[in-house]
């Protein structure tokens, strides 16, 4: 949450869309890096492949991914700034990307 006063005060410093959305997505990464090394086993290797086979990344979309989604630098900033979802419990549990 700590990201979106960040990247307001970069709207304000008057950075542009795409700096700010790099930032911040940056930032989200080494979060998602951080809290996922700390998740114990097996359900870190299950978080990592199943993150991996989403987005071809063990940590997560890269900036390049989101934008060929069609993804807006604005809403890459909004989506970096959002807590995360709890991870899966099981293989049976609903598909994010469904959702």
């Amino acid at each position: 949450m700590a990201l979106r006063g960040w990247a307001e005060t970069m709207r304000r410093d008057g950075s542009a869309p795409e700096t700010i959305a790099r930032a911040m997505h940056a930032a989200r990464r080494q979060l998602c890096q951080k809290f996922k090394e700390q998740t114990p086993e097996p359900q870190r290797t299950r978080i990592f492949d199943r993150t991996r086979a989403v987005y071809g990344d063990p940590i997560g979309p890269s900036v390049e991914f989101l934008r060929l989604q069609g993804k807006s630098w604005g809403h890459i900033i909004e989506s970096a700034s959002r807590p995360g979802r709890l991870p899966l419990e099981d293989s049976n549990s609903r598909d994010v990307r469904k959702a």
